[in-house]
């Protein structure tokens, strides 16, 4: 723990204090309920606030005096005061007394919280099994873990301890002491895979598996409202200790309220011909095996050709009686129809929305971004606490675009600009490292040390440490040539570099040689690509068809499956933004103002073998 944001006075105090305990003999240990009460001939009056609390430590000894410390500390942070808090239970965590630290757990990480210490938070939410808890205190402590992971924007453990937290026995008392106990819980769920729902059940109680159950049932049947209705009566028959259907999660009840879209006729604006043909086609073969797994559906698929005027568009889908867009695909084809004062069609839009247009209803915006990536690997930096990693990027517009991304989401978290670096050949690439690393600087010195040393000198380059991660932005070829060459660079003796890569980097067709190359690597891909679970009936079938097509329009074939899927439950995940669906292309939610927010998956490659894995 840094003291340093500390008040100097408040650590030499307690230190002095702290001294002054052991050399004297314990006060006699009181009742657990009385613990913190001081002695009747030396009680505070009331309205002392915490530093004038602080003040009059000196009138306890022993266990006694720590104890009274822990009052003080309840006292500061109910007045916000959280350096004092701070200082009290950081200090605190040393002392010899299992019951003073016992009690100091829920403190010491209210404390935290209310300093911003999230990483500090975290590692004691991790290292505090709930048994080094005080009983009364076990409800507190798991509500405050929940908010550590909340605020670092983490569903997966934050439902996890909010899981815990209603699974308590008193559930009664638990629901009146955290009366928003179930909407928290609900959103946390529905922003999680269903890798890590899998992940809950292991273990899981009755009541616990009732809320993934729940989850699992509406993520099912969101866009066929009469199928969820039968659905939720069967899930509350079956889990009759759960909130009742009336008294569900209030964000929840508003999704079940509002009429889904359920359009008989949907129109397909794609560029059926010209040099986007190719890519078109691979949308059009998703929507269609999305479609033919969706056998008891109305739904008719109909496919225009988007490379005519708007005016001919608009006279087709009057024509065809059209209820429901899917599309354009081209920029200046979407930048056209959302200057259309008169567009009646709910619109799926296949590209990204433009921040200057005005919100609109019933317009949806589903775009494979890079940018998307570079902001997701961003946020996980920021979790996993790194302060100064370094972005290397190809020279090109695609790597250059999420290189700036990267930059302005990781100043939006609060931290300086990272160190950027270019590259296009080889021997650039290999000239980038050397001078990224230092180790040329380190060459030079050992040069000139054995210059005034006579007899050979045994030295090798160090490399500097004062890096915490690489985010490279390349090709497939370009990123096996890089790694390599850092594995080389890095000091034996100093601690491994972590190295992420975006989706760029990743291709299907490596040989043995390049998984051997890669060991390390992080990177995010598309569950399509690392053939989750919930894609791999689809996948065996598509591969089947087109074994050897790249990764581009394997990509834009997912995402027609996933427009298509997105249809039914696009007004329910505007409603709740943290609700996601589990796509091809990744964790889809959708954003107040109709953009589709993707999350991708993450992969690693380790032992020689390319492996999914959970971040952070």
């Amino acid at each position: 723990m840094k003291t340093s944001k500390l008040k100097p006075l408040f650590i030499v105090t307690l230190a002095a204090l702290l001294s002054s305990c052991a050399q004297n003999p314990p006060a006699s240990i009181a009742p657990m309920e009385n613990m913190l009460t001081p002695p009747p001939e030396q009680k505070v009056e009331v309205t002392l606030n915490a530093e004038e609390m602080f003040a009059l430590t000196a009138r306890y000894q022993g266990e006694a005096q720590q104890l009274y410390l822990l009052t003080v500390a309840a006292k500061a942070l109910a007045e916000q005061n959280s350096e004092l808090a701070l200082a009290i239970t950081d200090t605190l965590r040393q002392s010899e007394s299992s019951i003073v630290r016992q009690r100091n757990q829920l403190l010491l990480l209210q404390a935290y919280l209310q300093h911003n210490e999230l990483a500090l938070a975290e590692q004691l939410v991790l290292q505090t099994s709930l048994s080094q808890v005080p009983v009364t205190d076990q409800p507190a402590f798991l509500w405050h873990s929940a908010e550590v992971f909340q605020r670092q924007q983490r569903a997966y453990p934050a439902a996890r301890n909010l899981l815990r937290l209603d699974a308590l026995n008193n559930s009664s008392a638990i629901s009146a002491t955290y009366p928003d106990l179930t909407e928290q819980l609900w959103q946390q769920l529905s922003a999680i895979s269903n890798t890590e729902l899998a992940n809950l059940k292991v273990g899981a109680s009755s009541r616990t598996l009732g809320w993934i159950n729940l989850l699992e049932t509406v993520r099912s049947y969101l866009g066929s409202p009469e199928q969820l209705a039968l659905a939720l009566t069967v899930w509350q028959q079956r889990y009759p200790q759960l909130p009742s259907l009336a008294t569900l999660p209030q964000s929840l009840q508003q999704q079940l309220a509002l009429e889904p879209y359920q359009p008989k006729r949907i129109a397909v604006l794609l560029p059926l011909t010209g040099q986007f043909q190719q890519h078109a086609k691979a949308i059009q073969y998703g929507l269609l095996a999305a479609a033919s797994f969706d056998s008891g559906s109305q739904r008719q698929l109909i496919f225009i050709d988007s490379q005519q005027s708007i005016t001919e568009l608009q006279q087709q889908l009057s024509a065809q009686q059209i209820d429901f867009v899917i599309g354009p695909l081209l920029r200046e084809q979407v930048e056209a129809v959302n200057q259309l004062v008169d567009w009646q069609y709910p619109t799926l839009f296949l590209n990204s929305r433009d921040n200057r247009w005005a919100e609109q209803p019933d317009r949806f915006y589903f775009a494979l971004n890079m940018e998307d990536e570079a902001t997701q690997m961003a946020q996980l930096f920021a979790q996993k606490n790194y302060k100064r990693p370094v972005v290397i990027s190809a020279r090109n517009s695609i790597s250059q675009r999420m290189q700036q991304q990267f930059a302005r989401q990781w100043q939006a978290l609060g931290h300086d600009a990272p160190q950027s670096f270019q590259f296009e050949a080889k021997q650039e690439l290999d000239a980038l490292i050397t001078r990224l690393l230092e180790t040329d600087s380190s060459r030079e010195r050992i040069r000139l040390i054995s210059g005034l040393i006579s007899g050979k000198v045994e030295s090798e380059a160090h490399s500097r440490q004062d890096i915490d991660a690489i985010y490279l932005l390349a090709d497939p070829i370009q990123t096996r040539m890089f790694k390599p060459f850092v594995d080389v660079s890095v000091s034996q003796n100093a601690p491994r570099l972590p190295i992420y890569a975006s989706s760029r980097s990743y291709s299907s067709a490596g040989d043995a040689n390049d998984l051997r190359d890669l060991n390390g690597l992080t990177f995010t891909e598309t569950p399509w690509l690392l053939n989750e679970q919930h894609t791999a009936m689809v996948r065996e079938q598509y591969l089947q068809l087109f074994p050897e097509q790249d990764e581009t329009l394997q990509r834009l074939f997912a995402m027609g499956y996933d427009a298509y899927q997105l249809i039914g439950s696009l007004k329910q995940q505007q409603q709740l933004p943290t609700l996601s669906y589990p796509g091809f292309t990744g964790r889809l939610s959708v954003n107040k103002d109709g953009s589709i927010n993707r999350q991708l998956s993450w992969a690693s490659y380790r032992n020689n073998r390319l492996n999914t894995i959970q971040e952070p």
